[in-house]
């Protein structure tokens, strides 16, 4: 059953919703009209009752598919074993028992709509199942009129023609619908691998943080106050000399986790390169500097087990109303040399 469930919220799960919506919306329209026109198209007293039930059905699929989103899968079931069952049903009477096929000209346009909804409420090996065993159905049907005695050898030939043409079209119409949800898995596969390579392409393998070219997509939110907090860790070198680059590599992902427990949810950390970081901070350069604070009070805190205290220079920039990031980086990094020349372990704001 795992393998027939569609994973919800995914955009898989959304494209067959919204499409199931659509069916629903359009089948609910032209019940309507049906009924509305009941009269002028002698639409008689049984059918009416038929069509009164029909748009109570697809008026409650309808509320259903907005209420409970999450249940498409079921709604399109539903949907779909009654549309089977009712053209098996109907071409069994007309063909079988009433041995005429005149009911081909209204209702046989509606008979490929399961095709439709098994694409939508099934994965595609399912719905290729369904619709191709409802195919098959159909062609039975058909070659048990043809072979039926009891019908006239005129009315097979009149109605032989549109049977075979509706079949035909049938099968073309489960082909085009079978290679579509293939291109359409192949595609979404591909949006998904291309979304991970850019993701993978903007975050630092290392620590897990973003880069410095995932800059690009922060959104300084317009009214609002922004301010930088560049900083690095303090002596590195000698972190990497006396204990060996794992260690160092290691340190980095201390601070890097130590950055994350510290920053508020509005707020990033980015690597920058090397031991140098940088934090984007929604508020002043007060927020910014007592950002900065937190972020040495954690490490100071929790030690490095191996290289034991880790301590950070730090420079915070405000970016004025009309300014460039990158002109705010630049003097939140003459700041922190700042920082480095007042004998580090300690914040300073730039002017």
């Amino acid at each position: 059953m795992r393998r027939l469930r569609i994973p919800d919220g995914t955009p898989e799960a959304q494209y067959r919703h919204a499409g199931l919506l659509a069916v629903q919306v359009c089948l609910l329209l032209t019940t309507a009209c049906t009924l509305a026109l009941s009269g002028p198209l002698r639409v008689g007293p049984t059918d009416q009752i038929l069509l009164t039930l029909l748009l109570i059905q697809h008026t409650g699929y309808v509320l259903w598919l907005r209420r409970a989103p999450h249940q498409f899968q079921l709604i399109g079931l539903l949907e779909l074993g009654g549309e089977l069952l009712a053209a098996t049903y109907r071409m069994h009477q007309v063909l079988l028992v009433d041995h005429t096929a005149h009911g081909l000209s209204g209702y046989s346009y509606w008979l490929a709509l399961p095709y439709i909804v098994a694409s939508l409420a099934l994965p595609p090996r399912a719905a290729l199942a369904v619709s191709g065993g409802y195919l098959l159905v159909l062609v039975a049907l058909g070659a048990a009129y043809w072979t039926h005695p009891d019908v006239p050898h005129g009315l097979r030939q009149d109605n032989g023609n549109a049977w075979l043409q509706m079949l035909l079209m049938h099968a073309a119409l489960l082909t085009v619908i079978t290679l579509q949800q293939h291109l359409r898995l192949r595609y979404a596969l591909a949006v998904t691998r291309a979304e991970r390579r850019s993701a993978q392409a903007l975050r630092d393998p290392l620590t897990g943080l973003p880069g410095r070219r995932a800059l690009d997509d922060w959104n300084r939110a317009p009214g609002r106050t922004h301010s930088v907090v560049y900083f690095d860790l303090d002596h590195f070198k000698r972190v990497n000399d006396t204990h060996g680059h794992d260690v160092g590599d290691d340190v980095l992902r201390h601070v890097a986790r130590a950055a994350r427990a510290t920053l508020r949810t509005d707020d990033r950390v980015l690597r920058w390169g090397g031991e140098e970081f940088l934090l984007l901070i929604r508020g002043d350069a007060g927020a910014a500097r007592a950002a900065a604070e937190r972020l040495q009070t954690q490490l100071r805190s929790h030690r490095h087990p191996v290289a034991g205290a880790i301590t950070l220079s730090c420079g915070v920039a405000q970016l004025a109303p009309h300014e460039t990031l990158h002109g705010a980086l630049r003097r939140a990094d003459e700041a922190l040399y700042a920082a480095k020349r007042a004998g580090r372990d300690t914040v300073e704001v730039a002017a």
